[in-house]
């Protein structure tokens, strides 16, 4: 019961703070407070979510939306958020290439198994004969677009 009323304790937490932290950026019109630090400031929104692959224009937008947040800073702050800024685009450019891949493995990978599934259900239709097997393949053909 301890444990449950932490849990729930942390959780309230969070959520009080998420939304301190949301009130005080739409306060400040959504620029960066002077007590946040520079990779905060250069940290990315995150809209897409993992997977999601983007455009070269929205990786672009990104990055400059990033290195105008690093405008306002001077000396180290402004490298450090300059620098945050092209990790993240690099980041997001390894994610989206990534997530291509995967799209076009998932893609492979589906073919297969269907091929597979096709062969061995083609495999039970010949074990049939006459127009019962006619009648097997040719609904096994339109069911695999085949």
């Amino acid at each position: 019961m301890k444990i449950l009323k932490s849990a729930l304790s942390m959780l309230f937490l969070g959520f009080s703070l998420a939304t301190f932290t949301a009130a005080a950026q739409i306060a400040n019109d959504g620029q960066p407070s002077g007590a946040a630090t520079a990779t905060q400031q250069a940290t990315p929104n995150q809209q897409t979510g993992q997977g999601e692959a983007m455009s070269s224009e929205q990786l672009e937008r990104r990055h400059d939306a990033e290195m105008k947040r690093c405008e306002n800073l001077t000396g180290d702050e402004k490298d450090i958020c300059e620098k945050q800024a092209e990790a993240n685009r690099d980041a997001d450019e390894a994610d989206s290439k990534r997530s291509v891949e995967t799209a076009e493995a998932d893609r492979d990978a589906n073919k297969e198994k269907k091929d597979a599934q096709f062969k061995a259900e083609k495999e039970k239709c010949k074990a049939m004969s006459g127009d019962a097997q006619d009648r097997c393949i040719a609904e096994l053909e339109t069911r695999f677009d085949r």
